[in-house]
């Protein structure tokens, strides 16, 4: 199992950003659904697990964020995971799943996002 987490440790540091946020996506997903299931499961420890690893990784994604690629992108994705965020603290507070479906929904559309992004690029660096 270490070589595993050493493996995808250096696949992270040494990936383009855009490749680690699609990465990061995919797991938040992950991460959700399972929520889902503690939460309908009474699992409440499992859940805190969950949400606080959640709440960290929106709080280093909104970090992560470039204004200089764009104010209004910036302003949206940032909004995302702002109401994300927001939807989390619910979660922790209430104990009870609060809008999962969507917030998964959300994150599968930015992460469709950020694979357009990366196949243009892609594309870019073939053709010129």
């Amino acid at each position: 199992m270490q070589a595993w987490k050493r493996y995808t440790q250096n696949e992270l540091n040494t990936s383009n950003p855009i490749k680690n946020t699609i990465y990061i996506y995919e797991r938040c997903i992950i991460e959700f659904k399972k929520l889902d299931k503690a939460l309908a499961k009474l699992h409440f420890s499992e859940a805190d697990l969950i949400l606080d690893k959640m709440e960290k990784i929106f709080e280093e994604l909104k970090l992560q964020l470039n204004p200089e690629a764009g104010q209004e992108l910036y302003d949206n994705i940032f909004g995302l995971y702002e109401w994300i965020s927001e939807q989390i603290r619910q979660m922790q507070l209430l104990k009870q799943p609060v809008n999962i479906d969507t917030i998964i929904h959300v994150i599968t559309q930015l992460k469709e996002g950020y694979e357009g992004v990366m196949k243009h690029e892609s594309n870019k660096d073939t053709f010129g």
